[in-house]
């Protein structure tokens, strides 16, 4: 999960709620979301217009979660079947086997 422009108290009543393993970052740099998806190679990402093209260009599924320019909103009932169509569109599209991830291809190479 992340912030931007957040406040102590944000954290402190967001850190009971997560499970082991979520990691808060708090308006990370275009370089430091690179090494945020190297290291832990998510499956998808969320987040909004600003980190959008980062994890484009490292070829992951992303949906802009707060900005609704394309779809959504993802609120209440309703908004759930619209985030679900929306997560599938990002996870399956068929642009995805034109090109493998950079992890996979520095795998091949040894690195």
């Amino acid at each position: 999960t992340g912030y931007e422009f957040a406040h102590k108290d944000d954290y402190t009543r967001s850190y009971p709620e997560l499970k082991q393993g979520v990691v808060i970052y708090d308006d990370p740099s275009a370089y430091e979301l690179e090494e945020f998806a190297r290291r832990l190679k998510p499956d998808l990402m969320g987040a909004g217009v600003k980190e959008k093209y980062v994890f484009h260009k490292m070829g992951l599924p992303f949906r802009q979660m707060h900005s609704w320019d394309y779809s959504g909103p993802y609120h209440g009932v309703d908004g759930f079947a619209v985030f679900a169509r929306d997560m599938d569109i990002a996870i399956n599209s068929p642009t995805w086997n034109l090109f493998q991830a950079p992890w996979s291809t520095a795998a091949k190479h040894g690195a």
